[in-house]
C-alpha cells in the first residue's frame, strides 16, 4: 500500500499569512471579556420561502441574499435558477433571470452582489460569466465572460464584489486524485475588468482546505477531512475586505488595494473535539476505511472558533461562533475594528446572518426538514 497523502496544509506561498495569533484564551480570560458585552436580541420581522408566509414561494438552494438601497430582497435560487425579489416588508414582487444558456439565463448561481446604481451582478460558474441586470427594472443587461489565470491555470469560482469599475473575484486551481501539487493548494484574489480580463498583480493569495487523498493497491478515494480550518473573504465599505482563518477570531483588514490596514482579534475558548464527535465522523465508513483514516490523519483537538462571518454596514463583524455539540442556539459576537465586542446575541443553530443593512439583519434559515428559507430581523445598532 502506497502511504497516503495530505493535501491540505497551507503552502509558505501565502501572502496571506495562517500564523495562528493567540486568540485561544482560557475560561477565565473569556468570562472576562464576555462580562461587560451587551446582550441584545433580535426581533423577527417576517419570513420568505416558507408555507405559512404570504409570498407563497418555496426555495430550493438559496446561493445568496441581496439587499437593494431601497430596501428589496433579492433571493437567488441555485435550484430554480431565478432571483426572487421582495418588497421592503416581504410581499413577493416578480423574478429575474431563468435557466438556460442565452441572454439574462442561469445554468448555475452562485454568487450576486449588488453594484453600483443597483445594478445586479450574478456569476454562472458553469458558464464562466457574470450576467449583469439593470437597476429598479432588473432586465438583462450585459454578460462577462471571465478569463482563466495563467498561474496554474486557475478558472474563476466566485464574485467577491464590485469595487467601482473592477470586479473582485475568486480563481481557483484544476484539482484531480492524480495530482501530487502541493504548491496549487491556494485560491487568488483578483482584480478584473469590465471585459473580463485579470488586471494587475494578485490582490490576494489564500489557503485552500483539500481533501484527505488515500491511495490502496485497489484504488484511490477522498476523504472530507474533520473539523478542517478554512479561510474566508467578505467585502466590507469603501472596497475593504476582512480575511479569517477560522482557526482562531482573528481579521485581517485590507483597503481595496491590497495594503494591510490592521488586524481585529478577539479571544475565544477552544471547543474540544469529543469522542463522540469524532464517532459521528467516522460512523459511515467501511472498516478498512476507518482505520485508514484514524491512522493517517490528524484529527485536531479542537473545533474551528467560528463558522462564519459577515461585514454589516457599518464596517461590524458579524461572527457566528462555534457552539458545543447539543445545542440548539448559537452565541454570534460582534466586533469593531477597536477588537472590542459590541453586544452578543443568539440564534438558532441553522440560520446563518448574510446581510446586516441599518436595523435591519437578513439571514437565511433552514426548517426541520432542511428546507431553506429567509428570515429578516430588526436591531437596535450599537454605537
Amino acid at each position: 500500500m502506497r502511504r497516503s497523502e495530505r493535501f491540505w496544509k497551507p503552502s509558505s506561498l501565502f501572502l496571506v499569512g495562517v500564523v495562528v495569533y493567540a486568540g485561544c484564551a482560557t475560561k477565565s480570560d473569556v468570562e472576562e471579556l464576555q462580562a461587560n458585552v451587551k446582550r441584545a436580541e433580535l426581533t423577527e420581522i417576517f419570513r420568505v420561502g416558507v408555507a405559512e408566509s404570504r409570498d407563497a414561494v418555496l426555495f430550493g438552494n438559496i446561493s445568496d441574499i441581496g439587499v437593494t438601497s431601497d430596501d428589496q430582497l433579492l433571493v437567488a435560487d441555485a435550484d430554480a435558477k431565478v432571483i426572487y425579489v421582495f418588497s421592503e416588508s416581504g410581499d413577493s414582487l416578480h423574478t429575474f433571470g431563468r435557466p438556460g444558456n442565452g441572454p439574462g439565463e442561469f445554468e448555475s448561481i452562485r454568487d450576486m452582489d449588488i453594484g453600483p446604481g443597483d445594478s445586479v451582478f450574478v456569476w454562472d460558474g458553469r458558464r464562466d460569466r457574470l450576467v449583469v441586470f439593470e437597476p429598479e427594472t432588473f432586465q438583462f443587461s450585459y454578460d462577462i465572460e471571465i478569463e482563466s489565470l495563467s498561474e496554474g491555470d486557475r478558472s474563476a469560482t466566485g464574485l467577491i464584489s464590485i469595487n467601482n469599475d473592477l470586479l473582485l473575484m475568486r480563481f481557483t486551481a484544476p484539482y484531480s486524485l492524480s495530482s501530487d501539487e502541493d504548491g496549487l493548494d491556494f485560491d487568488i484574489i483578483q482584480f478584473v475588468n469590465r471585459d473580463g480580463r485579470p488586471v494587475g498583480e494578485p490582490l490576494l493569495r489564500m489557503p485552500v482546505v483539500r481533501h484527505f487523498l488515500y491511495r490502496t493497491e485497489s484504488g484511490m478515494g477522498l476523504l472530507l477531512l474533520p473539523f478542517p480550518r478554512r479561510s474566508s473573504i467578505k467585502p466590507g465599505l469603501d472596497g475593504t475586505l476582512y480575511y479569517g482563518w477560522n482557526d482562531s477570531i482573528s481579521f485581517d483588514v485590507y483597503s481595496a488595494g491590497g495594503d494591510l490596514l490592521r488586524t481585529v482579534r478577539y479571544g475565544h475558548e477552544a471547543v474540544p473535539v469529543t469522542q463522540q464527535d469524532l464517532d459521528e465522523r467516522i460512523q459511515s465508513m467501511s472498516d478498512a476505511t476507518r482505520q485508514l483514516f484514524l491512522r493517517e490523519v490528524e484529527i485536531p483537538k479542537t473545533k474551528p472558533a467560528y463558522s462564519t462571518f459577515t461585514i454589516s454596514d457599518k464596517n461590524q463583524i458579524w461572527i457566528k461562533n462555534t457552539p458545543a455539540s447539543d445545542s440548539l442556539e448559537v452565541l454570534w459576537t460582534v466586533l469593531g475594528l477597536d477588537n472590542q465586542a459590541l453586544f452578543e446575541f443568539e440564534l438558532p443553530r441553522n440560520t446563518n446572518v448574510r446581510v446586516v443593512r441599518g436595523n435591519r439583519v437578513y439571514a437565511e434559515a433552514e426548517l426541520e426538514d432542511g428546507a431553506p428559507y429567509v428570515v429578516v430581523y430588526n436591531h437596535e445598532p450599537q454605537a
